[in-house]
């Protein structure tokens, strides 16, 4: 069962973050090149708007894992640390099996949406006419990921191997 948990981990870290790091990269040299193409030789990219775009979308939607693993996420402690310690960890039960719910169901929500788009044969607005279920794609693939992060902190909770100490507290 660690094993398991511990690769969940490592697939997260390397799909959020380091092939992230790529995508980050990738849209910064997009955005590079269209600025100098706007201003200097003023003709602007058609293309660096909307693959910037899909590119957020995608750094956004798979970046969620990633800052759900390293506990980046905006969190509001302060009725947590108001309550008595034996509170507390039914709480965060609590609040990880609503958002395993709720991340599950956003990831059934992205499926069907693609689904949608590969039947319908969905594409952009742009005269590039994208087919819009690849980029659409990264939705399904955070969601899928952030709820496996969520699952793997349940678990973690719930059989109190491998929960950091100020959790603990």
């Amino acid at each position: 069962m660690v094993a398991v948990l511990r690769f969940i981990r490592k697939a997260t870290d390397v799909i959020s973050g380091q092939v992230q790091g790529v995508v980050i990269f990738l849209m910064m040299v997009l955005i590079l090149v269209d600025v100098i193409s706007r201003y200097i030789l003023n003709d602007p990219l058609s293309i660096a708007e909307e693959y910037g775009g899909y590119l957020l979308a995608s750094v956004t939607c798979i970046g969620l894992a990633y800052a759900w693993q390293q506990r980046s996420h905006v969190r509001v402690e302060f009725l947590i640390k108001i309550l008595p310690a034996k509170l507390r960890h039914p709480l965060r039960l609590l609040t990880l099996f609503v958002a395993l719910i709720f991340t599950g169901a956003m990831a059934y929500a992205a499926y069907e949406l693609v689904q949608f788009s590969f039947l319908f044969g969905a594409r952009s607005g742009s005269w590039l006419r994208t087919p819009v279920a690849w980029p659409q794609i990264t939705i399904i693939i955070g969601s899928v990921l952030i709820f496996l992060q969520i699952l793997v902190d349940l678990i973690m909770k719930l059989t109190r191997f491998g929960v950091p100490e100020e959790e603990e507290e």
